[in-house]
């Protein structure tokens, strides 16, 4: 789960300036019911990356993420895009998230997932990341344009990067664990990338935010394709996740015990 708000939306006009939100109906603390009792249903244990701005204003509610077994990572502090961030303005943003996270939780945060999967093509993010204490990154979504280009989890510097689920390969990739494909695309073909990644080895991560979950949950403003791409079929996701996903264990923590020399084949959801 990416722990956010409906209204965090890196780079949107109407939400860009943090002062506004908290004149914005909130959502979180329902939408989060409604999550872990799906999770709950499902009898899996997930991973929450948590944003600072959350943690900050609901700290009763992260430590029931925590005390449910759930995994607690970080998100950032306010939803901002690390691409357009200095090495150290990144630095002070997760030094602040974590710590307003880790308050909260009653829990070390070791992973991290960079907004929008704006993790930059350079070494100087895990660096960073490394030297707070972080062990892992769930930051790329292998489609062109976007991340590393790999499937595959990978090691940079002291840091695995965890990516998720995509399917095909080079300019032919498409999203496979979360968002449009995973609420619109033909259940069988979600079947085959899951099986696919499943099969080399590699774990099938999948994403959704907890707001999803809320049919009264507030529209973010925009144009036509992004509310299609945000808002379409929300109601296909519960039973969508149910079908893809066994119980069990699957937070990234779990894969993370599995990288060092040991293959791979469980699923994930985060």
């Amino acid at each position: 789960m990416d722990a956010e708000e409906w209204f965090h939306v890196p780079g949107h006009k109407a939400y860009a300036e943090p002062s506004r939100w908290e004149t914005l109906p909130a959502t979180f603390p329902r939408a989060l019911d409604r999550t872990l009792a799906l999770l709950d249903k499902g009898s899996w244990r997930a991973t929450f990356f948590m944003l600072g701005w959350i943690a900050r204003r609901y700290p009763a509610e992260i430590r029931r993420i925590a005390q449910a077994g759930h995994e607690i990572a970080c998100h950032g502090e306010d939803h901002l895009l690390v691409n357009r961030m200095s090495p150290c303005h990144f630095h002070a943003d997760l030094s602040s998230a974590r710590s307003a996270i880790e308050d909260a939780a009653g829990a070390a945060v070791r992973g991290f997932r960079a907004p929008m999967w704006s993790m930059p093509r350079e070494r100087w993010p895990y660096d960073t990341l490394s030297s707070l204490g972080f062990t892992y990154s769930s930051s790329h979504l292998p489609i062109p344009g976007l991340g590393l280009g790999r499937t595959a989890p990978s090691r940079i510097g002291e840091v695995w990067e965890i990516p998720v689920l995509a399917s095909g390969w080079g300019p032919f990739a498409w999203p496979a664990g979360g968002t449009v494909a995973l609420r619109l695309l033909p259940i069988s073909w979600l079947r085959r990338a899951r099986d696919t990644a499943v099969a080399r080895g590699r774990p099938a991560v999948y994403w959704f935010h907890p707001w999803e979950l809320l049919e009264d949950a507030p529209r973010a403003e925009g144009g036509a394709f992004f509310r299609w791409a945000r808002f379409a079929r929300l109601d296909r996701l519960p039973a969508r996740l149910a079908e893809l996903i066994p119980a069990g264990d699957r937070t990234l923590a779990a894969v993370l015990r599995h990288l060092d020399g040991v293959p791979q084949t469980g699923h994930t959801v985060g």
